[in-house]
């Protein structure tokens, strides 16, 4: 009987040892699923950010097919340096409604994207320039490039492999300017 009091004895606190235990394993877990949630919503909205900026693109793709006369103009051209955040561009209307110039639809046109831009992604805007010597097409080619601000970017040290990876994809302008801009290019055949 004594052997068995004793070995009572010696075993006592030990399942509040494994319940601290089993407590730690659980809330490790728990701080685990809470970074992967983190991580997800993350990198769902910059997915989110890259699906507007490809519609961005085909619509102003869109606009220049329309009036291919103009974009082979390079009436579409714009090619100012990034800054951050964008001038609101003004709206521009054609004279005469009913009869717009090729030039004021281009004008219209890219007001109203790059309004639409500005919009729809964080210090979003467009850089597009016609390439006349293009061996891709028979009338010449756009590039179309679509850049903003990743909000999960504008932390010190976030993504720093990605940006000098993502410079490469800006055009010029967009480049050696902190924090690195975000870069979608598109090539729209005429």
């Amino acid at each position: 009987m004594r052997l068995i009091a004793s070995t009572a004895h010696r075993q006592r606190g030990a399942s509040l040892i494994e319940v601290l235990v089993s407590i730690l394993v659980v809330s490790l877990g728990v701080v685990a699923m809470g970074g992967l949630l983190a991580s997800a919503t993350r990198l769902g909205k910059a997915s989110e950010i890259r699906a507007v900026a490809s519609l961005m693109a085909s619509d102003i793709a869109d606009r220049m097919k329309a009036n291919v006369g103009a974009a082979r103009a390079s009436m579409y051209d714009h090619t100012d340096a990034f800054v951050s955040p964008p001038p609101e561009p003004a709206l521009v209307n054609c004279a005469l409604p009913l009869n717009c110039q090729p030039q004021e639809l281009a004008n219209q046109d890219m007001a109203q994207w790059r309004r639409a831009l500005l919009h729809a992604l964080p210090s979003g805007t467009g850089y597009v320039r016609y390439d006349a010597g293009a061996q891709d097409a028979a009338g010449g080619a756009v590039d179309v490039w679509v850049a903003w601000l990743d909000p999960s970017a504008l932390s010190v040290g976030a993504f720093q492999d990605i940006d000098s990876l993502n410079a490469k994809n800006c055009p010029p302008g967009f480049r050696d300017i902190n924090p690195q801009p975000r870069c979608m290019y598109f090539r729209v055949a005429l």
